[in-house]
Order: structure tokens, then sequence, then C-alpha cells
């Protein structure tokens, strides 16, 4: 997807089960949550 090509070599922190992308004053978070994957946006 569009989104995902734009994050490509950005500086990620991975978690348990997710993954988070620092992009301006926000943070895309993608949570692996019961087979679904969930974008949270902080």
């Amino acid at each position: 997807p569009l989104m995902l090509e734009k994050l490509q070599g950005r500086k990620s922190f991975m978690q348990e089960n997710s993954i988070s992308y620092p992009c301006g004053n926000k943070v895309f978070t993608f949570k692996d949550v019961e087979n679904q994957l969930k974008l949270i946006i902080n």
C-alpha cells in the first residue's frame, strides 16, 4: 500500500505485535490484534 511505501526507510520502533513510525508530531502504530491489522494514530 502507498502508506507503507512512504514509511519505508524511516526509523521505526518495534514492540510485541506492533510497529510504530514517527511522522512529524504524530506516531503511526500498526498492531496485530486478533488476526486484524489496526492503525492507531497518536
